[in-house]
C-alpha cells in the first residue's frame, strides 16, 4: 500500500508564490481515495493547490483534526465550492465554544464554522470514536486520546466550556489519520494537543506496529527543555525514522529536533512525502 502527502498550508513556506498562515492543511492520497486533512485557518490552502498543481478532486473524504479556527478556516469554502467531500469526519464534542487564555482574558480560537452550517450542507458526518475507522484500505481515522505519558497531559492556557464551567480542554475531538504501508506504519496529527508520545503509543497499541513516520503538529511550542529533550529520546527509541514535525511544534523543538533527530525534516507548505 502507497501514499502520497502533501501540504498545502503551512505556518512557513520555502517559495514566495505559496502562501503559508497559522494553520494547518494536508492532501493524503491513496489507492483510488483523496482525504483532505484540515483546511487552514482560511481558504488561501486552495490557492496553494493550485500552484502546486494539485487537483482536489475527488475529496471522498474532509477529515478535521480538532475544532480550532487554524484548521478550519477554509471549510466553508470547500463546503460551497465545485469539490464538495464526498463525507466529513469529526471527533466528538468538536463544536463549542474553545479558547486560548491570553494576558488580558479569553481569546475565542473555536471552529470557524457551526454545526448548522454542517447540517445545511447536505453533506453526511460521521463521528470518530476509540475504535479504529477504516475509510480505505491502509487509510484509518482514529480518535479519543488521552495523555498517558508523564511530561503530557492538559494545556492549561488552553480552555473550553463544559457543563461544569470553563476548564482545560481535554481535546477528546483530537482524529488522527493512521496509514498502513508494507514497510511503514505513519502518524498523521493536526496538532497532537494531548501529546505526540501519548499518540505514538496507542496507535502502536492498537496497530501492533510502531509508528515510522510521523507527520504533522506535536503542540511543543511551549514546552520545556526536558520535555523536548524526553520527546525525541522516546520517538527515536520507539523507532519513528521519520518526523516531519511543522505548524505547533514550535522553534525550540524544531532546532531540537534538527540537531538530534537524523530523521527530521521542515514539513514546509508544498512538502510531499510518501508512505509505503
Amino acid at each position: 500500500m502507497k501514499f502520497q502527502i502533501t501540504t498545502l498550508m503551512e505556518n512557513g513556506s520555502p517559495k514566495d508564490c505559496l502562501a503559508s498562515e497559522h494553520g494547518l492543511s494536508l492532501w493524503i492520497e491513496g489507492e483510488n481515495f483523496h482525504l483532505l486533512y484540515d483546511t487552514g485557518a482560511s481558504p488561501r490552502f486552495l490557492k496553494n493547490a493550485q500552484a502546486l498543481n494539485v487537483q482536489l478532486q475527488p475529496i471522498d473524504a474532509l477529515v478535521l483534526s480538532h475544532g480550532h479556527y487554524d484548521h478550519t478556516g477554509g471549510v466553508t469554502a470547500v463546503l460551497t465550492g465545485p469539490n464538495r467531500p464526498g463525507a466529513i469526519y469529526l471527533g466528538k464534542d468538536f463544536f463549542g465554544p474553545r479558547y486560548s487564555q491570553k494576558k488580558d482574558g479569553p481569546m475565542e480560537i473555536g471552529a470557524a464554522f457551526t454545526s448548522y452550517a454542517l447540517e445545511q450542507s447536505g453533506i453526511p458526518s460521521f463521528e470518530v470514536g476509540e475504535k479504529p475507522l477504516q475509510l480505505a484500505p491502509g487509510l484509518w481515522l482514529l480518535s479519543g486520546f488521552t495523555a498517558t505519558e508523564e511530561l503530557e497531559g492538559p494545556i492549561p492556557t488552553l480552555l473550553r466550556d463544559t457543563n461544569e464551567g470553563r476548564e482545560p480542554d481535554r481535546f477528546q475531538d483530537e482524529v488522527a489519520v493512521v496509514l498502513e504501508g508494507d514497510r511503514e506504519l505513519a502518524l498523521v496529527s493536526g496538532c497532537s494537543h494531548v501529546g505526540i508520545l501519548s499518540m505514538c503509543r496507542r496507535v502502536r497499541e492498537i496497530f501492533g506496529r510502531p509508528v515510522t513516520t510521523f507527520l504533522g503538529g506535536t503542540h511543543l511550542m511551549a514546552a520545556g527543555e526536558e520535555r523536548i529533550r524526553r520527546t525525541c529520546a522516546c520517538l527515536k527509541e520507539w523507532g519513528v525514522e521519520r518526523l516531519g514535525a511543522c505548524h505547533c511544534n514550535g522553534e525550540r523543538a524544531g532546532a531540537y529536533f534538527e540537531a538530534n533527530f537524523p530523521g527530521f525534516f521542515q514539513n514546509h507548505v508544498g512538502s510531499c512525502v510518501t508512505v509505503e
